[in-house]
């Protein structure tokens, strides 16, 4: 890899990870904020919100493992059907109390 390509892809990694909110210890001067309106999570929900329900540590760089199962056995879909926006635009996450943990620690 080209030193050239090397600092792009630094510079993209930056962007995206700033833009979704996972790399907090990056200063906000320090990424590119470019159509960051258009491409970004929008202003509805709050991503810091969403990665504390779902067991996700941007500081730390960790997940809550098992998650999986949370999903795929159907409880997620119960216990967040009732939260669902009235615009039908996803989950309120205002209502959101629910914080998961892995289930086999």
């Amino acid at each position: 890899m080209s030193t050239l390509n090397y600092r792009v892809g630094i510079r993209a990694m930056k962007r995206v990870l700033g833009i979704v909110g996972m790399n907090p210890e990056v200063p906000v001067s320090e990424w590119d904020h470019t159509e960051e309106d258009r491409y970004g999570t929008g202003k509805v929900r709050d991503v810091t919100k969403f990665y504390e329900t779902f067991g996700i540590d941007v500081v730390n760089k960790k997940t809550e493992h098992h998650l999986c199962s949370f999903v795929s056995g159907g409880q997620l879909h119960r216990d967040f059907m009732p939260l669902l926006r009235k615009d039908g635009m996803g989950v309120d996450y205002s209502k959101v109390t629910y914080k998961f943990k892995d289930p086999k620690k």
